[in-house]
C-alpha cells in the first residue's frame, strides 16, 4: 500500500514538471492536460500488458512461426517461448495507477467547470 502511494505520488510529481516544461505556467486546465497525456499513456501500457500476457496473441504468433520458417529451422521455433510466457508482470498496479491519474484529471476538470 505505501507504496503504491509513492508511485501515485511520484507520477504528480512528474506531471508537475512535465506541465511546467510543456504549459510554462501552473493552471488547472494544463494540469487536467498532461494528467489525460500521462494517465492514458500508463493505462494503455497496462491494458496492452493486460492483453499480451492473457495470450491473446499466441495463436496468432505460434501460426505464423509455423508458416514462415524454413524446414530446417523448425526444431529451433519449437524451442522459442510464447509472449504470454515471456511478458509475465503483474499488470493491475499499472492499470490502477493510470487509472488514478485519469480520475484526478475528472476531478481537476470538474472544479474548473463548477
Amino acid at each position: 500500500m505505501k507504496t503504491k502511494i509513492i508511485y501515485f505520488i511520484g507520477l504528480q510529481l512528474l506531471i508537475l514538471i512535465l506541465m511546467f516544461l510543456f504549459y510554462g505556467n501552473y493552471n488547472l486546465v494544463s494540469y487536467a492536460n498532461m494528467s489525460f497525456y500521462i494517465g492514458g499513456l500508463i493505462t494503455f501500457f497496462g491494458l496492452i500488458s493486460y492483453v499480451v500476457s492473457g495470450g491473446f496473441f499466441d495463436f496468432f504468433i505460434e501460426s505464423s512461426r509455423k508458416v514462415f520458417t524454413p524446414k530446417h529451422m523448425k526444431k529451433d521455433v519449437n524451442q522459442m517461448r510464447l509472449p504470454s510466457e515471456v511478458f509475465s508482470f503483474p499488470y493491475k498496479p499499472i492499470i490502477a495507477l493510470g487509472l488514478s491519474s485519469l480520475l484526478c484529471m475528472c476531478i481537476a476538470l470538474f472544479v474548473y467547470y463548477s
